[in-house]
């Protein structure tokens, strides 16, 4: 994957959602965590499932979980690949962070394939520590999450679909 530098232009913007204004809340972050539980419910019971999460769900669920430095993050939801947004506090600067790649969701925690990262709003000599920060916060945080069933992502406009086998 590459980086791209902005400094100081405040670029790069926010993702743009497929389905329009994308909306953090508490509610859309329920609906992800009923929907998930009840995928896994299906799985553990020994029959294979399908879900489908919109950006909302998603946005909402990150939103929820990553928390401090990171604010504002938005998901957006295209054909094969997803898009992350968010800004970062970092020694008195407001860094904004673009993150484009997939999910490998096949073992015991997801595993990000980061395809870009880019970041803007720093000067040069913080785009590298952005980056390795964003990076090791991914990793931190699908960590946190199991996965107790193999997992096929399908990600269409505005749209994430996880078939899952028992």
């Amino acid at each position: 994957g590459g980086t791209v530098v902005l400094a100081f232009t405040g670029g790069p913007g926010p993702c743009t959602p497929v389905g329009g204004a994308t909306t953090v809340s508490a509610a859309n972050a329920d609906a992800f965590d009923g929907k998930w539980d009840s995928f896994n419910a299906t799985l553990d019971g020994g029959s294979a499932a399908t879900v489908n999460f919109n950006e909302s769900e998603i946005s909402s669920f990150v939103d929820r979980e990553v928390g401090s430095p990171f604010s504002d993050p938005r998901v957006c939801i295209h054909d094969g690949y997803g898009e992350g947004t968010a800004s970062l506090e970092i020694l008195g600067f407001d860094a904004k962070i673009k993150v484009k790649g997939n999910m490998d969701l096949t073992g015991a925690h997801p595993v990000a394939k980061i395809d870009d990262i880019e970041v803007g709003n720093v000067p040069d000599f913080l785009v590298d520590v952005v980056k390795g920060l964003v990076e090791s916060a991914i990793d931190d945080e699908t960590a946190k999450v199991d996965l107790d069933h193999p997992m096929t992502p399908m990600l269409t406009e505005g749209d994430a679909k996880l078939d899952g086998t028992p």
